[in-house]
């Protein structure tokens, strides 16, 4: 018999395999962090599926994304994948989020999770980002890394952990007072598995003026998570000479090591940077699809 269960910090360790690697530590703080939440079903003893989501308030707005739901392939075609995701949804709701969105990559389980959108009156899933992964060995010959080091003497990259807290301050300052970088590309964001030894700040005339922030998302692989460079410096390939000092630094030091990235389907001067620089080197280029489903005031729409 299936019992479905809000989880806390002590029942989520039961749950840890049902998830990605990177949000394993979500289940350690759902005692402590209101903004993440989990559901779970067991049969029996046994844990066969989870949902997760963590909610996040933008414009002064409440909504919701699902972090991963997976049910155990034994126990699939029950329904049970459905069941999570409403029992989740009645959550959201009784939480004041007006939406709840998903992004995901395509793979084999792709049908059945389409399969429960549609069920679940989601709207129609689009193409969101391109996902890329390779062995970061791969780039030991890719010769466009040298421009790591032709920057001019009026910039300077330094490695995101000596950011001083001064100007860690005039950053939040100045988006808080006149926006300057998409909140997409914040570099605030899981700082608790941002990666040391290849997140980097750049300074143009000891003014923070760029970033490129990477992640480990498990213990041989970083994400390169968030790049930005300010607008009026973008056209002079800046971005590029962060990206390709991070990459020259992970295979120094993790020769061994993976590397994945995203890039937003639209943004089409990075797509074709991927094509040109990235392509040649990565193992697989997939897309990842996005999904949202409104709430209304007295029912979900």
């Amino acid at each position: 018999m299936y019992k479905f269960v809000t989880l806390n910090n002590t029942t989520a360790v039961f749950y840890q395999n049902l998830t990605y690697p990177t949000y394993c530590s979500h289940l350690k703080v759902l005692d402590s962090h209101e903004s993440i939440m989990a559901v779970g079903v067991h049969f029996g003893s046994q844990p066969v599926g989870l949902v997760l989501a963590e909610t996040s308030t933008e414009q002064n707005q409440k909504i919701a994304t699902i972090l991963s739901l997976f049910v155990v392939p034994e126990h699939r075609g029950n329904g049970l994948g459905k069941s999570l995701l409403t029992y989740m949804e009645d959550k959201l709701i009784q939480l004041g989020c007006l939406q709840v969105n998903v992004v995901y990559v395509s793979n084999s389980s792709t049908p059945y999770w389409e399969k429960i959108l549609q069920k679940c009156n989601w709207s129609t899933p689009e193409v969101r980002m391109l996902v890329c992964s390779c062995l970061i060995a791969n780039f030991k010959d890719a010769t466009w890394l040298k421009i790591a080091n032709t920057l001019p003497s009026a910039y300077t990259i330094f490695p995101w952990v000596e950011l001083t807290n001064q100007e860690r301050e005039s950053i939040q300052e100045q988006q808080a007072t006149s926006p300057w970088y998409p909140e997409i590309l914040s570099p605030w964001s899981d700082e608790e598995i941002i990666e040391p030894l290849n997140s980097l700040g750049l300074r143009y005339k000891d003014q923070v003026i760029g970033w490129m922030i990477t992640h480990r998302v498990a213990e041989d692989t970083i994400r390169y998570t968030k790049m930005f460079v300010r607008k009026d410096l973008q056209s002079l390939g800046r971005a590029i000479s962060l990206l390709a000092k991070a990459i020259k630094l992970q295979l120094e030091t993790m020769e061994d090591s993976k590397a994945v990235c995203t890039v937003f389907a639209d943004n089409t001067e990075m797509i074709r940077f991927v094509d040109k620089r990235l392509a040649p080197h990565l193992n697989s280029m997939r897309q990842s699809w996005g999904a949202s489903k409104v709430f209304g005031l007295d029912k979900v729409v």
